[in-house]
This record gives C-alpha cells, structure tokens and sequence, in this order.
C-alpha cells in the first residue's frame, strides 16, 4: 500500500508541476513572445525592437544598419517581376506589440495596439516552388512580423530592404480591439475583454 501512495503522489506533483509550468493550454497566463527557434530565433535576438517607423521618418540616414523588429497587419501583396528577380511587395500597417503571448480561455494570443506609425513594406524573392511556398503563406489581413533594415522611406511607407525574415500569424490568433498602447513606458488602456 506505500509503494500504491508513493506512486499517486509522485503522479499528483507531477501533474501540479505541468500545470503550474505555463504550458499553452494547461494553464492560463502571459509569457514573452517566442520567435520560432529554426527560422526567427536569431533575427529576434538581434533586432532592435525599441525603433519604430516614426524614428526612421525623422532621421532617415540614422537607422540604416540597425535590424529592426517591425509588427504589423498586412494591407496588399504586389508581385513585382521587373527588372528581375521576381519579387513580391507586402505592405503592412505598422500597429504596436508588446511582444507578450497571452494563454486564457480566448483564443487569440496576440493583441496589437490600434495605434499605428504608418505603413511599412517588405521585399522577398519568389523565384523558385520553394520560395512560392514561404510566400503562399502570407494573406491580406494576417499579423505580419518582419525583421530586416529601414533603408527605403517614402511618402507613403518605409521599406524593410533587405527583408532577412518574415512571419505571418493567421488572423483568428490576433486582435487590436482590446488593448490600447504606444511605445514601451506609455500606459495601456484595456478597450474591452478579449473573451
């Protein structure tokens, strides 16, 4: 009969231990962003999150050689296909992310900010079925993280040139209804529950 208790509580604290562990979907809570570890992990590590399109705008020569992390919903893809390589042109929205996962009963797990410092363009090869593949991914309407280096600024968008990685997140794991911030320090206004 000890050997039948031992057993059931080294069960139970394991159990209590992959609950209380953040898990997704075991347990509810908010961790930091987690780029994906093949692909984005050594983008994110080095990219500059803390400048925007708006620090670009005002010194345009000043970020050339940062890598910057820029978060955005896409508005249009554009194939471009001369002079060659062909490429395609995703335009975004910039919108605001605290760059925090959050795990509750809603499904979302990212919440932009409505706030925006405009739009941003990225640039990426689509010569081979390989490369077709990475951009078939990628849709109007899905979350847009980009990393790559803000050389280009025009009246109507800053582009990303060179792009060296992109991420979509599906539209259904995202929302900018609920929380309203800006920059890192500024206050955040809840809008509305997420569920």
């Amino acid at each position: 009969m000890r050997i039948h208790s031992t057993i059931l509580l080294a069960l139970f604290l394991a159990g209590v231990a992959a609950l209380t562990s953040g898990c997704p979907g075991l347990a509810p809570g908010s961790r930091a962003y987690r780029p994906l570890p093949q692909w984005e992990a050594k983008f994110a590590a080095q990219a500059r999150r803390g400048v925007f399109p708006n620090d670009v705008r005002q010194k345009p020569d000043g970020f050339t050689n940062a890598l910057v992390a820029w978060t955005g919903v896409i508005t249009n893809i554009e194939y471009l296909a001369a002079p060659p390589p062909r490429f395609v042109r995703f335009t975004a929205v910039h919108h605001y992310f605290d760059w925090i996962e959050d795990i509750s009963i809603q499904r979302e797990r990212f919440f932009l900010s409505p706030r925006s410092e405009g739009a941003f363009a990225v640039q990426w090869i689509a010569q081979t079925p390989d490369d077709q593949k990475f951009v078939d991914q990628f849709a109007v309407g899905d979350m847009l993280i980009a990393y790559g280096y803000p050389t280009v600024v025009r009246s109507s968008y800053i582009g990303l040139n060179p792009s060296l990685n992109l991420r979509a997140i599906k539209a259904q794991w995202y929302r900018t209804d609920v929380l309203d911030y800006g920059r890192p320090g500024e206050p955040t206004k809840v809008l509305r529950t997420a569920w």
